[in-house]
């Protein structure tokens, strides 16, 4: 006979597979933030704010830092998942205003530019995320569905603000998957960051 070990019903199944977090509106928390250029297929540069979060309260607290944990337990090259990022200039300018408001508002500051040292005064400040869930194609031709953080609100905005509905690849669809261009904002692909053993939350890098 086996017997079932105590707190066998309440404990999360690591099955080498990721738990998926569910839709919704969560109050994150900033982890570390960082100023990036990166370069487009078409040698274009673009200056792209970055965020390192995770979740703050809630049945799903701490979520990325979990599911980080229980990856590098099979897989030394784990990547942390909660990635966040928004161009900075042209079009992007007013997008990245949205998300700076958010987070002032979320914490009652005033994020000072131009300061050295800034971005670690955003370290622990919380926001309003709301998530939706996105069809993707694999390399091998299947389809999945990924949770994406979608838009950034201040923490008292997530009342009023509506979950989107999943978004869908057309049928008979084929290769990469869309980006949406309501979406301007995004958190998924090359945005996944490697995280030594050990490092501390200011110490983790984004390239």
């Amino acid at each position: 006979m086996i017997k079932k070990p105590q707190g066998y019903d309440e404990a999360a199944a690591y099955t080498g597979e990721f738990q998926a977090l569910p839709k919704g509106k969560y109050v994150c928390k900033i982890r570390q933030v960082a100023e990036v250029t990166e370069e487009d297929r078409n040698g274009h540069k673009w200056r792209k704010f970055v965020i390192l979060y995770d979740i703050a309260e809630g049945e799903y607290k701490d979520f990325y830092d979990k599911q980080f944990k229980a990856e590098k337990e099979t897989n030394p090259k784990a990547k942390w998942r909660g990635v966040f990022k928004q161009n900075m200039d042209d079009k992007g300018t007013p997008w990245l205003k949205g998300v700076i408001t958010a987070i002032e508002r979320s914490n009652n500051i005033t994020f000072q530019w131009d300061k050295e040292g800034n971005e670690k005064t955003l370290i622990d400040k919380k926001f309003g995320g709301i998530f939706r869930r996105r069809q993707y194609e694999k390399d091998n031709g299947e389809r999945a569905m990924t949770t994406e953080l979608w838009r950034i609100r201040s923490v008292v905005g997530l009342a009023e603000a509506e979950v989107p509905e999943d978004e869908l690849l057309p049928e008979g669809q084929a290769g990469r998957p869309i980006q949406a261009q309501a979406a301007p904002q995004s958190s998924v692909g090359d945005g996944f960051m490697n995280i030594p053993d050990g490092v501390e939350d200011e110490g983790i890098p984004f390239l």
